[in-house]
């Protein structure tokens, strides 16, 4: 078994609405590839032979497809071929790839089952001895490299920009494996341990902004219509820590935010 495993997963154009390749997946196993030529691609879930070529057309030796239904668990799907793994990478998900099989709370779902660290908008990593290094992207451009052991489970940034090259001769050469489900049931001295329960929302919701309530009259509704509107509030610069909080403090309490 490879030490490093990369999470992938195919989304839907966004023309055509055909399955293809995630970038953000593919720049995971870019950055893999990069430290190693022995990586695994796995993914859980319906994946056509055309996106799973375009995968292994980066140099990765071989893909694993874990069959399940479209409804399942993806997350305890994948637990027990990940429990040995050192390296887990997952590409962090946009908001059109939103949804799809590798979703954006997946990786930690399956670091929190695991109980492993998680390094969340990975730009880079470097092999040094027995750990990486892991450089970061921060707020504001910053950026900060770190020192990870494993086993560890690393989410690449959107931001990162390895080069994804795409090789005929790797994506035929490359093995596509395909393991369905069994239909055995563990016992439960021997059943993997389950990512955290979670409320399944539909993708497109978004969600509710917390506003306070404001009595306006007519014509000041009017206005608010008719003008550009503005934030309001004040900017507190000056005072102690305690002072500006109080000030926090009242305004939940006057728009009846908070109840203490």
């Amino acid at each position: 078994m490879s030490d490093i495993t990369v999470l992938v997963a195919a989304r839907k154009h966004a023309v055509s609405g055909r399955p293809v390749r995630s970038r953000a997946d593919a720049a995971a196993a870019a950055l893999a590839l990069g430290v190693s030529g022995a990586v695994r691609l796995l993914t859980a879930g319906p994946l056509p032979d055309a996106v799973a070529r375009d995968y292994l057309a980066l140099g990765a030796p071989l893909l694993e497809v874990l069959e399940c239904g479209e409804d399942a668990d993806i997350a305890a799907r994948l637990l027990p071929a990940l429990r040995d793994v050192p390296w887990v990478l997952a590409g962090i998900r946009s908001e059109a790839e939103h949804g799809t099989g590798s979703t954006g709370i997946l990786p930690y779902a399956l670091a929190a089952a695991l109980q492993r660290p998680v390094v969340a908008d990975v730009l880079g990593i470097q092999a040094e001895g027995s750990a990486w290094i892991v450089t970061q992207a921060l707020p504001k451009g910053a950026r900060r490299r770190l020192r990870v052991q494993a086993p560890a489970v690393l989410v690449v940034s959107a931001a990162a920009s390895p080069t994804l090259r795409h090789s005929l001769a790797d994506a035929m050469a490359g093995r596509i494996v395909r393991k369905p489900l069994q239909a055995t049931k563990p016992s439960s001295a021997s059943a993997s341990p389950s990512a955290p329960a979670g409320q399944r929302v539909a993708g497109s919701k978004r969600r509710k902004l917390l506003e306070a309530r404001t009595q306006q009259s007519g014509h000041a509704r009017m206005l608010g219509a008719i003008e550009s509107p503005s934030t309001g509030g004040a900017v507190l610069q000056a005072g102690d820590p305690l002072t500006k909080a109080q000030a926090v403090l009242d305004y939940l309490r006057t728009h009846s935010l908070v109840h203490f």
